[in-house]
């Protein structure tokens, strides 16, 4: 095909698709499968072919079955066009009133901030990043950028996806001592690297757990403390204390094979405490006699951890490992394949955006972070659009205090805590944040945390989470509080596989988190060592006033629970194969529960009533809202009230549990129960864990299944495009 014709054909598909409302049309889906136009080719050529409107840019998203263009607009049209390229020379073409060239990133900032005040009229600023990766010898700050009304500043990568990165590249740092077994060793002296970067890895590994410092090898291999046992835990069989210090020793069910006296070094990672609550903590010494770590870590009632781990181990269980020695301050490596290459985080923070307005980021990869990757503080309008960030020690993506901002076509992946924290508007006023985040894909998060840590936290008032897919999590998927939250057609799978009492929707401790929608997710329960004790949709310690409805949970062991809470509303799911399917309990009321009562209920600070007592509930913004909560204070907080069970079916062992002991929980109508007699496909597939590539086919599955039983669902299909999409994968310019 030549490349006329190659123009004028993707200009006609662009066409089409556009009438199709972003379908594919045949004619592209021929051609691509035929090779005579690859998807690169297709996205550069149509993005040319796109009108970029004011000061705006097209991004071209193409999935398995559709493709979309996230237009990335300006202003008014009556604003002026600013474009600023980073770089040695203009990068293309354009036809803006005006253009300028920068050497830094930094300087593209300080130029909009010193136009945008000397300006009475709008401004659409664009800043043009090049192929080059910008490698951060300091985080990228953006601090009370405030163009005139109107005005918009987009910052935007190449279509390849513009790499800025937090990581510095070490390899002509290493030292080889030598190879064997098929494998190489390294050797990398902190007293070796630049003043700076040695202070700051310094600083960050002796608060830190050297699983927050993100390296990489050769472009794509991770590079992770090693670890005892490879997989899975340790029981710890017995804890000794001195009552003359705060050090426990921990007696374990096994030890290493290579334990020797006291190395240095180790850390613990386990559920210390809880099957809840993951805990990395430094070992305070380790010998064969066990590990010792400070008394506080551990159960006040003396129970041992049923699982822990040891890690950053001074020998080589497995490869493609490093161990960091912190009394010579020097990381040893083990890597199957030579190092060519190796990028290790320094900095704590990518970008941090405060008190600004009206910032968007599109095409560009924010990688190797030690802590948080990008946080945006105190702003209004900062939107990320066709943007990954990976390899964050911390939480890939943070708002605080924010408000009408929106994440889209977004991939975040592979980083230390959440995935995405939204946090914006006022619950005193229950004025909504308007952050919103949609059509992204969130994977393999928690990786340090372990718990509390999930794909989306959301807290605030109206934050809005739809068409995400959520996968490969440890933990809980979403964890929400505060008020009028809407999370809707999501996917979710491979979630809660590790740590116990947790769900992949988590609320508790507040009657006034209200409002909360929870509606047309997908919920995909794959098996796991830990998973039987995993919930769906967990309304836990008296969550009250959620709507829960229209969802399909399959294979989940605990579809939706209610732990005590008023006002719930469970209406027309869909469970499959998720027994008990509901259970609805008087949490308050269990004699276990007793030892924590005065902890919860205590008025006015009692962590489940202290904003019953403390926000303005009686204000009319809330009683208009809320009628029902004006009549908590003086109700029995503990019995469950006014919590509906109201249209779901269940195919394959549902049960539902709506009184426990006397007391109802729940009132119930119209549920219905259908037997399953479908084949043994689904329940196989259901008992091992599964990678993102076959949720399609499980999702197929389970729609054959319920097609089979004539059982009416939402369209059990994946998000398409989702996530952001690049020329290349994304991950790294080093190959």
């Amino acid at each position: 095909m030549s490349d006329v014709k190659r123009n004028f054909v993707v200009s006609s598909l662009v066409s089409a698709a556009r009438n199709l409302r972003g379908r594919f049309p045949a004619a592209l889906a021929k051609i691509l499968a035929s090779g005579e136009l690859t998807v690169t080719d297709f996205c550069r050529r149509a993005a040319m072919a796109q009108p970029r409107g004011a000061g705006g840019i097209a991004v071209c998203l193409v999935g398995a079955t559709s493709m979309m263009f996230v237009s990335v607009a300006g202003s008014s049209p009556g604003a002026i066009d600013i474009d600023i390229d980073v770089g040695p020379q203009p990068l293309h073409a354009s036809s803006s009133a005006q253009r300028r060239n920068v050497t830094t990133i930094d300087e593209a900032i300080d130029f909009v901030r010193k136009d945008a005040a000397s300006r009475k009229d709008a401004a659409n600023y664009r800043i043009n990043l090049g192929a080059e990766p910008l490698v951060l010898d300091r985080p990228l700050v953006v601090a009370g950028l405030k163009p005139i009304g109107g005005s918009r500043v987009i910052i935007a990568g190449r279509p390849s996806g513009t790499r800025i990165s937090g990581g510095f590249r070490a390899d002509k740092y290493l030292k080889p001592v030598g190879s064997a077994d098929e494998t190489f060793r390294y050797t990398l002296a902190l007293s070796d690297l630049p003043r700076e970067t040695q202070r700051r890895l310094s600083e960050k590994l002796a608060v830190a757990s050297p699983k927050q410092i993100m390296i990489r090898a050769n472009g794509s291999t991770a590079l992770w403390p090693t670890r005892w046992p490879d997989q899975g835990f340790v029981k710890v069989l017995e804890i000794k204390t001195d009552p003359a210090t705060d050090i426990a020793l921990m007696s374990l069910a096994a030890l290493p094979p290579d334990m020797k006296s006291a190395p240095t070094g180790i850390w613990v990672g386990g559920y210390l405490t809880d099957s809840y609550l993951f805990v990395n903590a430094r070992a305070k010494a380790a010998d064969p006699r066990g590990i010792a770590v400070e008394r506080a870590r551990l159960r006040a009632d003396g129970i041992p951890p049923e699982r822990i781990s040891l890690y950053n181990l001074p020998w080589f269980t497995q490869c493609n490992s490093f161990f960091y020695d912190p009394l010579v301050q020097s990381f040893s490596f083990c890597v199957k394949q030579p190092i060519e290459s190796l990028e290790v985080a320094s900095l704590e923070t990518l970008l941090d955006v405060s008190g600004s307005d009206n910032l968007t980021f599109a095409n560009i990869v924010f990688e190797l972070a030690t802590g948080t990757a990008v946080t945006v503080r105190g702003s209004s309008g900062v939107n990320f659009t066709n943007v990954m960030v990976q390899d964050a020690g911390g939480d890939g993506i943070a708002y605080a205090s924010s408000t009408n901002s929106v994440v889209s076509h977004t991939t975040v992946r592979e980083v230390g805590g959440r995935a995405v924290w939204l946090s914006g508007g006022d619950r005193p006023t229950l004025s909504p944040s308007g952050l919103v985040l949609e059509d992204s894909e969130l994977m393999d998060f928690s990786l340090v945390s372990r718990t509390f840590a999930p794909a989306v936290q959301a807290d605030g008032v109206g934050d809005t989470v739809r068409r995400n897919l959520i996968f490969n999590g440890p933990q809980s998927g979403v964890i929400y509080s505060g008020n009028d939250h809407v999370f809707e057609d999501n996917v979710m799978a491979q979630l809660v596989g590790e740590a116990g009492d947790s769900g992949f929707f988590y609320t508790a401790r507040d009657f006034t988190s209200q409002g909360n929608i929870i509606r047309r997710n997908i919920l995909i329960g794959t098996g796991g060592q830990y998973f039987n004790d995993a919930r769906g949709i967990y309304l836990d310690e008296f969550s009250s006033g959620n709507l829960v409805a229209d969802n399909v949970i399959v294979g989940v062991p605990f579809g939706v629970v209610i732990n005590g809470g008023k006002d719930n509303a469970l209406l027309s799911n869909l469970f499959v194969l998720s027994t008990p399917s509901i259970w609805a309990s008087t949490l308050g009321y269990e004699p276990w529960w007793q030892q924590w009562r005065n902890d919860h209920m205590q008025i006015p600070n009692g962590a489940s009533v202290k904003n019953l007592f403390s926000l303005p509930i009686k204000d009319k913004v809330w009683t208009d809202r809320y009628p029902e909560l004006q009549t908590y204070a003086k109700s029995d907080l503990l019995k469950p009230e006014r919590n509906r069970i109201e249209g779901n079916i269940f195919l394959g062992g549902g049960s539902i549990t709506a009184v426990d002991g006397d007391l109802p929980t729940a009132t119930l109508e119209n549920n219905e129960a259908v037997i399953f007699r479908g084949s043994l496909q689904l329940l196989e597939r259901l008992r091992y864990p599964i990678g993102s590539d076959q949720l399609p086919q499980m999702l197929a599955l389970v729609a054959t299944e319920l097609d089979r039983h004539d059982i009416r669902h939402i369209p059990l299909q994946m998000i398409d495009p989702v996530g952001a999409h690049f020329t290349n994968d994304g991950r790294s310019g080093v190959k």
